[in-house]
């Protein structure tokens, strides 16, 4: 699958939530990482464990979903960067036990998933959001204040 078509794809899938299509675009051995958490899924299984649990978590009505407004690849085709607002809401099987938000709490989250790529197959994701925009909404925290 050439660069084009992989990022079709992913696109496709992760805008879909269709779970199966996105397996279809890992390598066996490969893992996500979510960077605010520092969890790591590693291997089909438990990426598609967590692919399972996300799409549970949350509901997408109308206008809302993945909506990806940044996607770009190298010359070469092994990175993709996927940058996009995850606009929902939070159903009762939201995967943390603390820190989480109620169930109904309408989330605006902006993602950065930044994705290798080996011989047309995902080998790594590496997540970035900010943990507190999920945890503690319309709270702002600085550093230099």
């Amino acid at each position: 699958m050439d660069t084009a078509d992989f990022v079709k794809a992913f696109n496709e899938a992760m805008t879909h939530d269709d779970i199966d299509a996105v397996m279809k675009l890992w390598s066996p051995d490969g893992e996500w990482v979510v960077m605010a958490t520092g969890e790591t899924f590693k291997g089909l299984d438990k990426i598609r464990e967590l692919a399972t649990r996300s799409v549970a978590a949350r509901t997408h009505g109308a206008g809302e979903g993945l909506l990806p407004f940044n996607v770009f690849t190298d010359t070469e085709g092994t990175k993709l960067i996927w940058e996009y607002v995850h606009k929902a809401v939070v159903t009762d099987k939201w995967p943390a036990s603390t820190n989480r938000p109620a169930p109904g709490t309408t989330i605006e989250i902006p993602i950065i998933l930044s994705c290798d790529i080996q011989d047309g197959k995902l080998t790594k994701i590496r997540e970035y959001f900010d943990f507190l925009t999920v945890t503690e909404p319309g709270n702002h925290h600085y550093l230099y204040k």
